[in-house]
């Protein structure tokens, strides 16, 4: 299924309507007590959903976020990237999380993706996503929805889940992670993919890891993969070791 032209018209509406929602929420964060966290990290491949978005080279990110006593956030996150004509992704944040009941907590909001730059009437780069995660124990269980996901001619997107953190010593654990995407359809998830041909519409994407906290720095080291077939030929799913040293404050 191909998108019209008109769906820049609506990224546009998409986020003007998410800059206004912004405003308000800092507005009113602003008005009441809140608190600004930021993070900073470098890491050798930035992976999104098991996929490299540095050409396997190494990134520099960082974010900040705006919350308040009720639970209301707005966050902002960077990172460059190697692909397209862009060099930089930069997200927005807007949700809430706070506490179903005694054992459950929930984050729940909606993010928009951008890519200065690299989006224009032909790529159609940039999107936005619904999320929610669940928090229980060790457990963090999440959803994610966008109707018109990354790339021209991409529509339905689903992402579920879960992520288990086991702690081994102080201040250091173990990291599992299970992720399956899926889409419209094989052609779709082609288009998505920018390689073939592949009869699937679905991959996972999974990891194992530890992580940890050396000297008030945090280290993250994992082992990453996908499901994404051979037969696509796309070298930036394969298997990948990454290293992750970030700093919050």
């Amino acid at each position: 299924m191909t998108k019209t032209s008109s769906m820049g018209k609506h990224a546009t509406s998409r986020w003007l309507k998410l800059s206004l929602l912004a405003t308000a929420l800092t507005a009113s964060l602003t008005a009441h007590a809140a608190t600004i966290s930021g993070n900073v990290a470098f890491t050798n491949d930035y992976l999104f959903r098991g996929i490299s978005q540095t050409n396997e080279g190494p990134a520099i990110q960082g974010g900040f976020t705006l919350a308040g006593e009720s639970g209301f956030y707005l966050s902002t996150w960077g990172s460059n990237i190697k692909f397209g004509e862009g060099s930089m992704e930069l997200d927005v944040l807007v949700g809430w999380t706070g506490a179903l009941n005694d054992e459950w907590n929930i984050d729940v909001g909606v993010m928009e993706y951008m890519y200065p730059e690299g989006d224009n009437g032909e790529t159609e780069f940039n999107f936005y996503e619904g999320y929610a995660k669940f928090f229980y124990d060790k457990w963090t269980l999440g959803l994610a929805y966008s109707p018109d996901y990354f790339g021209a001619g991409v529509e339905d997107y689903y992402y579920l889940s879960a992520d288990y953190k086991y702690p081994l010593v102080e201040s250091m654990a173990l990291d599992l992670h299970f992720g399956y995407n899926s889409f419209e359809d094989a052609g779709e998830f082609e288009t998505f993919l920018a390689a073939g041909p592949t009869t699937d519409d679905s991959y996972i994407d999974w990891s194992v890891g530890v992580s940890g906290e050396i000297l008030g720095t945090g280290v993250a080291l994992k082992y990453a993969d996908t499901s994404v077939d051979d037969s696509a030929e796309c070298y930036l799913c394969d298997s990948r070791i990454v290293l992750t040293i970030s700093k919050s404050f």
